[in-house]
């Protein structure tokens, strides 16, 4: 591990030296996060499970100029006593082939972009590489923080800020498989469009429009289908009281995962066989007691995301709520109980 962090320092230095050897504020930080997890259920017939992990980061940020930032960040996770040659984790028993060795390769580029403000003259920012995203307070596109490996994608990001309100343009490359000899396709694009406004309501209000084009050809499956998320989330404070409200909708297309989730709908033989219509709805309500020792807060919180019943089943249509890539456990628990794209855990 050692000598494999001395070499992702090596690297990124080298890196940054040649790309921005004109950089008058370079800076480096980083992150060492061990954590303990302790699983327990009320079953006298499973035993307890104790898990150490680690999670270790290195950045650099150059600043080359006044509209331009480069950002790398490289990361190691792993699993304490588990062997998983390639994923930062090992087992050490002592002699023979199971004997520690430091050869595991576990350092990787979690984040890596360039970021050019007022990008072709404009009143627009450019973010362009591997990015964390975060829109909507994680809801449906966030950085899952909470695990280890976090979340990142690969991204183009277009941003306007000006006055009171932000306009952004997101393409998420989710996937891309494409073999140039074979006529299968597996790609999955995401296209997002945002707009926020300060000042409504006490507060924010944030639309989205997300298009994903999936023609992953897993199991058999050479189509390509098409869906939509639309929605609005508004968060302030009226009369004292914190809250949140947020309504999101999905149509188009549901081939694949109505054939692949295995809950009674029967494509008949294409993504475009089956629709989808599923919502998510969600309430939150606080207030903070400011003049009490403590400061003590009391919240009420609704949340209800639509699901595949008996009668969508019937009917050949898709009624499960996507979480797409939000931050799960914000919202709906630290368990990761109900943190399943394809709802069969809802």
């Amino acid at each position: 591990m050692k000598k494999i962090y001395l070499l992702a320092i090596a690297v990124a230095a080298l890196m940054l030296a040649s790309t921005v050897a004109q950089a008058a504020d370079i800076s480096f930080s980083g992150q060492f996060r061990p954590r303990m997890n302790f699983d327990s259920d009320a079953s006298d017939k499973t035993t307890n499970t104790k898990i150490f992990d680690t999670r270790v980061r290195l950045n650099a940020k150059a600043n080359v100029n006044a509209n331009t930032e480069v950002f790398l960040q490289m990361q190691s996770t792993g699993q304490w006593g588990v062997d998983n040659a390639g994923a930062g984790t090992r087992v050490s028993d002592g002699g023979g082939g199971a004997q520690v060795n430091d050869a595991v390769n576990d350092v990787g580029f979690h984040q890596a972009y360039l970021t050019l403000k007022g990008f072709a003259g404009q009143a627009v920012d450019l973010k362009i590489g591997r990015q964390e995203i975060v829109i909507g307070g994680h809801r449906l596109f966030g950085h899952t923080g909470w695990l280890q490996g976090g979340q990142t994608s690969d991204a183009i990001r277009l941003t306007h800020a000006a006055g009171n309100h932000t306009l952004g343009y997101t393409y998420i490359a989710a996937d891309n498989s494409d073999a140039v000899a074979s006529t299968a396709r597996a790609n999955e694009d995401v296209h997002l469009l945002t707009g926020s406004t300060q000042g409504v309501m006490g507060g924010a209000l944030e639309g989205i429009l997300a298009m994903t084009v999936d023609g992953n050809a897993g199991d058999g499956w050479n189509d390509e289908e098409t869906w939509f998320t639309v929605g609005a989330r508004q968060k302030g404070k009226l009369s004292g009281l914190d809250y949140r409200v947020e309504f999101y909708h999905q149509f188009g297309d549901a081939g694949q995962i109505a054939a692949t989730a295995a809950m009674g709908v029967t494509p008949l033989g294409d993504g475009e066989s089956v629709d989808r219509s599923a919502q998510m709805f969600g309430l939150r309500i606080g207030k903070t007691f400011k003049d009490t020792k403590g400061s003590p807060t009391i919240t009420l919180w609704f949340d209800s995301l639509s699901g595949t019943d008996d009668d969508d089943a019937a009917g050949g249509d898709w009624g499960t709520f996507d979480v797409m890539y939000d931050t799960g456990h914000k919202f709906y628990g630290f368990m990761d109980f109900f943190l399943n794209r394809a709802g069969s855990t809802t």
